[in-house]
């Protein structure tokens, strides 16, 4: 006993050691106010202490691309000034350079606010930290060691909101390769048919992970996304705060939180709505396989052009049984399609988070220093936009406008690739929703 408690402390002695060395000569050199770059050593100095040592038991010193940030506040870039809101906590992440947290308010841009620290029991621990918000909804923080919980206020005196936890963003490598960020739900139709057609399209393309955002839904619909999360395949955050707004109003808060949440946890995020498919065209390979053969490094995002498929009904309330599950699958039901519109109209993404300064949720709004976006051409991929004509008055607000494009046709999907996502589909609704015989007889 004696000797372990001995080897116990000459860890955390050389832990405290190592953290005290690179708080004060590896983040002095890669943290500073005006530095834009970091070296691989001096990351690699940095995960070594986040695996070798107490969790959370590492302090940084100054923001990276602080100034950059302040030149974009200036700009008013994110600003949306939507609503009248207090400070409301949504999710923050600890990564290995700073905290970023989440809050659900977005009439707060620029504004001064304060980070508050606390450890795994919910003790203070040292003074506030002042930073801003900026983008819209989200604010950066040193990281203080011994934290777990974080809070913000307007002023340093303030009584902080409740804590949430840190969620560990510190890992060496991203544990997937490409995610998918999808728009919050929201609204009365059945989506139940829906995710399972949208996740298996995409599990067909190489994702292997969704991050799916809550508004509203029906009990019967949350069953299948709650067997995505069983299977670790999905998790699903739950949008919702003190303070009522339209559903769609959701959607930017969305996109600055999935930036954040898929930040070093996926190497490549798309951003998408329940509705559209990112389909290679005459590429011949999946999504996974085009990202995996992008040589040139300075590519943050990749994005594709809208193609608008007309659909004209509602989703089937409950599963029925596997004919009926084909019929309504929207891919299979609706096939009268749009020309491709112009580059950049209501275009889509896969971004590399790490390189993004500001997202909007057609295109990156900033990047970071060295990185910039790759346009594909409808060649090599589109999305495939199963667009309601009914909702939003869509049918009759921008039909005209999306016609002016070019010549409406017939389009399927390729042949082989349909025939897997029929048999996907179809087995997993009939495994979350159809009944086994003689189950208590």
């Amino acid at each position: 006993m004696k000797e372990l408690v001995i080897g116990f402390a000459l860890l955390v002695a050389g832990c405290l050691l190592l953290f005290q060395l690179v708080d004060d000569s590896v983040l002095s050199g890669i943290f500073s106010l005006s530095s834009t770059q970091v070296t691989k050593a001096d990351r690699l100095s940095v995960i070594y202490i986040n695996n070798n040592c107490t969790k959370h038991n590492v302090t940084t010193n100054e923001l990276p691309y602080h100034d950059l940030h302040m030149k974009w506040m200036a700009e008013e870039v994110t600003k949306e000034n939507y609503a009248k809101a207090n400070i409301s906590l949504e999710a923050a992440y600890e990564y290995v350079d700073q905290i970023a947290i989440q809050i659900t308010s977005q009439n707060l841009f620029g504004e001064k606010v304060y980070c508050h620290y606390f450890d795994s029991n919910k003790k203070k621990i040292g003074e506030p930290f002042e930073s801003n918000v900026f983008p819209e909804s989200v604010i950066y923080c040193l990281r203080r060691a011994g934290t777990n919980y974080v809070s913000l206020t307007k002023k340093p005196n303030d009584t902080p909101e409740y804590p949430i936890p840190l969620l560990d963003r510190t890992m060496e490598k991203p544990e997937h390769y490409f995610s998918v960020c999808i728009a919050p739900f929201f609204g009365t139709e059945p989506k139940w048919l829906m995710i399972a057609e949208f996740v298996e399209w995409y599990k067909l393309q190489g994702a292997t992970y969704f991050y799916f955002y809550l508004a509203e839904m029906s009990l019967y619909d949350r069953i299948i996304l709650d067997d995505y999360v069983r299977t670790g395949e999905a998790e699903v955050v739950i949008m919702h705060d003190r303070f009522d707004r339209p559903g769609d109003r959701w959607h930017m808060l969305e996109i600055h939180d999935c930036i954040l949440r898929s930040r070093a946890h996926s190497k490549w995020a798309a951003f998408v709505d329940i509705d559209e498919r990112l389909t290679m065209t005459q590429y011949k390979g999946t999504i996974l396989d085009y990202l995996k053969n992008i040589g040139d490094k300075s590519i943050g995002s990749i994005q594709y052009r809208q193609r608008w498929i007309m659909k004209t009904e509602d989703q089937p309330e409950k599963y029925i049984n596997a004919t009926e599950t084909v019929k309504w699958m929207t891919t299979q039901r609706y096939t009268n399609t749009s020309h491709v519109g112009p580059p950049g109209h209501t275009a889509k993404c896969i971004v590399r988070p790490e390189t993004i300064g500001a997202m909007f949720i057609h295109y990156p709004r900033k990047f970071n220093p060295g990185f910039n976006q790759y346009g594909l051409t409808p060649e090599e991929g589109v999305v495939r936009h199963y667009r309601d004509q009914r909702f939003d008055n869509w049918g009759k607000t921008w039909i005209k406008e999306v016609a002016a494009f070019g010549p409406f046709e017939d389009t399927k999907l390729e042949e082989n690739v349909s025939k897997q996502l029929v048999e996907t589909v179809v087995k997993r609704v009939k495994y979350v929703y159809g009944k086994a015989q003689n189950g208590y007889k």
